[in-house]
Protein backbone atom coordinates (compact mmCIF):
# COMPACT_ATOMS: atom_id res chain seq x y z
CA UNK A 1 0.00 0.00 0.00
CA UNK A 2 1.30 3.09 -1.44
CA UNK A 3 1.59 6.06 1.79
CA UNK A 4 -1.07 7.96 -0.01
CA UNK A 5 -3.48 4.96 -0.32
CA UNK A 6 -2.31 4.77 3.62
CA UNK A 7 -3.36 8.70 4.21
CA UNK A 8 -6.61 8.06 2.67
CA UNK A 9 -7.30 4.90 4.52
CA UNK A 10 -6.62 6.66 7.38
CA UNK A 11 -8.54 9.57 6.95
CA UNK A 12 -11.60 7.67 5.54
CA UNK A 13 -11.12 5.69 9.11
CA UNK A 14 -11.22 8.61 11.36
CA UNK A 15 -14.34 10.45 9.60
CA UNK A 16 -16.04 7.43 10.21
CA UNK A 17 -15.42 7.11 13.99
CA UNK A 18 -17.75 8.88 16.50
CA UNK A 19 -18.04 9.43 20.00
CA UNK A 20 -21.46 8.48 21.40
CA UNK A 21 -23.75 11.39 22.44
CA UNK A 22 -24.93 11.58 26.21
CA UNK A 23 -28.14 11.17 27.00
CA UNK A 24 -29.33 13.44 29.75
CA UNK A 25 -33.16 12.78 30.79
CA UNK A 26 -35.39 14.47 33.76
CA UNK A 27 -38.82 14.12 35.05
CA UNK A 28 -41.63 16.01 33.04
CA UNK A 29 -44.31 17.63 33.89
CA UNK A 30 -46.46 14.95 33.60
CA UNK A 31 -44.96 13.16 36.15
CA UNK A 32 -43.76 15.88 38.78
CA UNK A 33 -47.12 17.94 38.20
CA UNK A 34 -45.84 20.15 41.31
CA UNK A 35 -42.89 20.89 40.06
CA UNK A 36 -44.30 23.24 37.19
CA UNK A 37 -41.58 25.40 34.83
CA UNK A 38 -39.14 23.67 37.04
CA UNK A 39 -39.78 20.35 35.78
CA UNK A 40 -37.02 19.13 33.35
CA UNK A 41 -39.51 20.01 29.94
CA UNK A 42 -40.60 23.36 31.91
CA UNK A 43 -39.78 27.07 30.62
CA UNK A 44 -37.49 27.87 33.21
CA UNK A 45 -34.66 24.83 32.11
CA UNK A 46 -35.45 25.76 28.10
CA UNK A 47 -32.34 27.85 28.17
CA UNK A 48 -30.27 25.22 29.91
CA UNK A 49 -31.01 22.13 27.87
CA UNK A 50 -30.70 24.40 24.93
CA UNK A 51 -27.25 25.26 25.30
CA UNK A 52 -26.24 21.40 26.54
CA UNK A 53 -27.55 20.69 23.18
CA UNK A 54 -25.76 23.72 21.29
CA UNK A 55 -22.26 21.66 19.37
CA UNK A 56 -20.52 24.95 19.95
CA UNK A 57 -20.55 23.79 23.61
CA UNK A 58 -20.97 19.97 23.03
CA UNK A 59 -19.78 18.32 19.99
CA UNK A 60 -16.76 17.55 17.51
CA UNK A 61 -16.41 20.94 17.20
CA UNK A 62 -17.22 22.54 20.71
CA UNK A 63 -15.61 23.44 23.66
CA UNK A 64 -16.16 19.59 24.59
CA UNK A 65 -16.03 17.25 22.45
CA UNK A 66 -19.00 15.24 23.12
CA UNK A 67 -22.37 16.08 21.99
CA UNK A 68 -24.99 16.07 24.27
CA UNK A 69 -29.14 14.81 23.95
CA UNK A 70 -32.04 15.90 26.25
CA UNK A 71 -34.37 13.18 26.81
CA UNK A 72 -37.90 13.74 27.91
CA UNK A 73 -39.57 11.11 30.23
CA UNK A 74 -42.89 10.99 31.14
CA UNK A 75 -41.84 7.13 33.28
CA UNK A 76 -38.90 7.12 35.35
CA UNK A 77 -38.31 3.47 36.23
CA UNK A 78 -35.26 1.07 35.46
CA UNK A 79 -36.25 0.66 32.07
CA UNK A 80 -36.49 4.24 30.31
CA UNK A 81 -33.32 5.02 33.11
CA UNK A 82 -31.34 1.99 31.36
CA UNK A 83 -31.10 4.74 27.98
CA UNK A 84 -29.56 7.48 29.51
CA UNK A 85 -25.85 8.15 31.01
CA UNK A 86 -27.03 11.05 33.56
CA UNK A 87 -30.39 11.67 35.17
CA UNK A 88 -31.37 15.19 36.31
CA UNK A 89 -33.36 15.46 39.78
CA UNK A 90 -34.76 18.78 39.23
CA UNK A 91 -36.93 20.35 41.38
CA UNK A 92 -39.14 17.41 42.91
CA UNK A 93 -41.61 17.34 46.20
CA UNK A 94 -40.32 14.25 47.85
CA UNK A 95 -43.75 12.80 48.10
CA UNK A 96 -43.74 13.05 43.53
CA UNK A 97 -40.35 12.03 43.66
CA UNK A 98 -41.28 8.60 45.80
CA UNK A 99 -42.03 7.01 42.74
CA UNK A 100 -39.00 6.43 41.43
CA UNK A 101 -36.39 7.27 44.05
CA UNK A 102 -35.68 3.48 44.40
CA UNK A 103 -35.00 3.65 40.67
CA UNK A 104 -32.89 6.24 40.07
CA UNK A 105 -30.46 5.23 43.03
CA UNK A 106 -30.37 1.80 41.71
CA UNK A 107 -29.40 3.94 38.21
CA UNK A 108 -26.76 5.54 40.08
CA UNK A 109 -25.05 2.98 42.17
CA UNK A 110 -24.81 1.13 38.98
CA UNK A 111 -22.61 3.51 37.02
CA UNK A 112 -25.13 6.14 35.50
CA UNK A 113 -24.23 9.77 36.46
CA UNK A 114 -26.89 11.90 38.56
CA UNK A 115 -27.31 15.77 38.39
CA UNK A 116 -29.32 16.74 41.71
CA UNK A 117 -31.07 19.96 41.92
CA UNK A 118 -32.24 20.19 45.78
CA UNK A 119 -33.37 23.52 47.07
CA UNK A 120 -35.04 22.28 50.54
CA UNK A 121 -36.12 19.81 52.34
CA UNK A 122 -38.86 19.26 50.87
CA UNK A 123 -37.41 18.88 47.53
CA UNK A 124 -34.73 16.65 48.24
CA UNK A 125 -35.73 12.99 48.27
CA UNK A 126 -33.00 11.49 46.13
CA UNK A 127 -30.13 13.14 47.61
CA UNK A 128 -31.87 12.06 51.21
CA UNK A 129 -31.72 8.70 49.77
CA UNK A 130 -27.89 9.12 49.25
CA UNK A 131 -27.20 10.66 52.55
CA UNK A 132 -27.11 14.06 51.50
CA UNK A 133 -30.06 16.09 52.83
CA UNK A 134 -30.68 19.72 52.23
CA UNK A 135 -31.35 22.37 54.99
CA UNK A 136 -32.41 25.86 54.20
CA UNK A 137 -28.74 28.49 53.33
CA UNK A 138 -28.62 32.61 54.10
CA UNK A 139 -28.83 32.59 49.96
CA UNK A 140 -25.87 34.76 49.93
CA UNK A 141 -23.32 34.53 46.78
CA UNK A 142 -21.36 31.11 46.13
CA UNK A 143 -18.18 31.00 45.04
CA UNK A 144 -15.29 28.08 44.64
CA UNK A 145 -12.49 26.61 42.47
CA UNK A 146 -12.47 23.98 39.84
CA UNK A 147 -14.24 21.99 38.14
CA UNK A 148 -17.40 23.63 38.82
CA UNK A 149 -16.20 27.38 39.16
CA UNK A 150 -13.25 27.10 37.29
CA UNK A 151 -13.78 25.11 33.94
CA UNK A 152 -13.77 24.57 30.20
CA UNK A 153 -16.25 27.33 29.66
CA UNK A 154 -14.58 30.00 32.38
CA UNK A 155 -14.06 31.32 35.65
CA UNK A 156 -17.59 32.03 37.36
CA UNK A 157 -18.01 33.90 40.54
CA UNK A 158 -20.78 35.42 43.02
CA UNK A 159 -23.44 32.72 41.80
CA UNK A 160 -26.65 33.98 42.90
CA UNK A 161 -29.77 32.23 44.76
CA UNK A 162 -33.06 32.52 44.05
CA UNK A 163 -36.56 31.84 46.20
CA UNK A 164 -35.96 28.21 48.17
CA UNK A 165 -32.70 28.56 48.86
CA UNK A 166 -30.22 25.60 50.13
CA UNK A 167 -27.41 24.12 52.03
CA UNK A 168 -25.71 20.53 52.05
CA UNK A 169 -24.06 19.24 55.09
CA UNK A 170 -20.29 19.16 54.54
CA UNK A 171 -20.11 16.47 57.62
CA UNK A 172 -22.67 13.90 55.18
CA UNK A 173 -20.42 15.46 52.03
CA UNK A 174 -17.33 13.73 53.83
CA UNK A 175 -18.86 11.19 55.18
CA UNK A 176 -20.33 9.67 51.66
CA UNK A 177 -16.64 10.13 49.98
CA UNK A 178 -17.59 13.79 48.50
CA UNK A 179 -16.06 16.86 47.76
CA UNK A 180 -17.11 20.05 48.44
CA UNK A 181 -18.05 22.63 45.14
CA UNK A 182 -18.72 26.14 46.01
CA UNK A 183 -19.60 27.98 49.73
CA UNK A 184 -21.87 31.02 49.80
CA UNK A 185 -19.93 34.23 52.24
CA UNK A 186 -21.17 32.35 55.11
CA UNK A 187 -19.31 29.44 54.32
CA UNK A 188 -22.16 27.36 53.90
CA UNK A 189 -21.40 24.79 51.63
CA UNK A 190 -24.36 25.31 48.04
CA UNK A 191 -22.42 22.59 46.26
CA UNK A 192 -20.78 19.06 46.23
CA UNK A 193 -19.27 16.52 43.48
CA UNK A 194 -18.48 12.62 43.08
CA UNK A 195 -16.01 11.47 40.73
CA UNK A 196 -17.13 8.25 39.25
CA UNK A 197 -16.50 5.41 41.86
CA UNK A 198 -16.19 8.11 44.88
CA UNK A 199 -19.45 7.38 46.21
CA UNK A 200 -18.84 4.00 46.10
CA UNK A 201 -17.34 1.37 43.82
CA UNK A 202 -19.32 1.02 40.51
CA UNK A 203 -21.33 4.08 40.89
CA UNK A 204 -21.44 6.94 38.21
CA UNK A 205 -20.74 10.77 38.95
CA UNK A 206 -22.33 12.70 41.10
CA UNK A 207 -23.25 16.24 41.24
CA UNK A 208 -25.68 17.90 43.78
CA UNK A 209 -26.49 22.06 43.57
CA UNK A 210 -28.91 23.16 46.57
CA UNK A 211 -30.78 25.55 44.29
CA UNK A 212 -31.80 24.75 40.98
CA UNK A 213 -32.12 28.57 40.34
CA UNK A 214 -28.27 29.05 40.35
CA UNK A 215 -29.03 26.99 36.68
CA UNK A 216 -32.45 27.99 35.97
CA UNK A 217 -33.55 31.34 34.29
CA UNK A 218 -37.04 32.20 35.88
CA UNK A 219 -38.72 35.81 34.82
CA UNK A 220 -40.78 35.72 38.04
CA UNK A 221 -38.60 37.33 40.57
CA UNK A 222 -39.39 41.22 39.10
CA UNK A 223 -36.38 41.22 36.63
CA UNK A 224 -35.87 40.35 33.13
CA UNK A 225 -34.31 36.79 34.36
CA UNK A 226 -33.11 35.14 37.47
CA UNK A 227 -30.06 32.80 37.46
CA UNK A 228 -28.63 31.43 34.33
CA UNK A 229 -28.15 33.72 31.33
CA UNK A 230 -27.33 31.22 28.68
CA UNK A 231 -26.95 33.94 25.73
CA UNK A 232 -24.77 36.29 28.15
CA UNK A 233 -23.30 33.36 29.76
CA UNK A 234 -23.36 35.13 33.01
CA UNK A 235 -21.68 33.35 35.95
CA UNK A 236 -24.39 30.69 36.74
CA UNK A 237 -24.59 29.64 33.12
CA UNK A 238 -20.86 28.86 33.09
CA UNK A 239 -20.79 27.25 36.77
CA UNK A 240 -23.50 24.94 34.78
CA UNK A 241 -22.16 24.75 31.87
CA UNK A 242 -18.50 23.86 33.82
CA UNK A 243 -20.43 20.82 35.58
CA UNK A 244 -21.05 18.69 32.01
CA UNK A 245 -17.06 19.58 31.36
CA UNK A 246 -15.90 18.25 34.01
CA UNK A 247 -18.16 14.59 32.76
CA UNK A 248 -15.69 14.30 29.58
CA UNK A 249 -12.76 13.14 31.99
CA UNK A 250 -14.29 11.94 35.10
CA UNK A 251 -17.70 10.67 34.65
CA UNK A 252 -18.98 7.23 33.96
CA UNK A 253 -18.56 7.56 30.62
CA UNK A 254 -15.29 8.80 29.66
CA UNK A 255 -15.16 9.89 25.94
CA UNK A 256 -12.41 9.08 23.67
CA UNK A 257 -9.59 11.06 23.21
CA UNK A 258 -9.54 12.40 19.57
CA UNK A 259 -5.59 11.86 18.75
CA UNK A 260 -6.14 8.22 20.47
CA UNK A 261 -8.53 7.15 17.61
CA UNK A 262 -6.74 8.38 15.09
CA UNK A 263 -3.28 6.72 16.33
CA UNK A 264 -5.22 3.61 16.91
CA UNK A 265 -6.50 3.67 13.26
CA UNK A 266 -3.28 4.40 11.85
CA UNK A 267 -1.58 1.39 12.96
CA UNK A 268 -3.89 -1.01 12.31
CA UNK A 269 -4.46 0.67 8.69
CA UNK A 270 -0.18 0.29 8.57
CA UNK A 271 -0.17 -2.96 10.24
CA UNK A 272 -2.43 -4.21 7.39
CA UNK A 273 -0.47 -2.77 4.45
CA UNK A 274 2.53 -4.32 5.74
CA UNK A 275 0.76 -7.64 5.95
CA UNK A 276 0.23 -7.35 2.26
CA UNK A 277 3.46 -7.14 1.60
CA UNK A 278 4.40 -9.53 3.24
CA UNK A 279 5.22 -12.67 1.15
Amino acid sequence: MSLKHLAASTALAVCTLSVQAYNVGGATQSLISNSGEWAWDGSFLTGFRTALENPANFGPAGIVNRAINTVDMAVVDSTTLAGLDMFVGTWVENGQAAGFTTAVRDFFLAGGDLFLLQDDSSHDALGTALGISTTVSTGSVSNGGAPLFDGAFGIATNVTQHYAIGQLSEAAILANNGRVGGRNVEGQVTSAYWRAGEYAPGAGSLFIIADIDMIATTTACGLASCGADYLAMNSNAIYALNTFSFLQGNGGNPVPVPGTLVLAGSALLLLRGLQRKAP
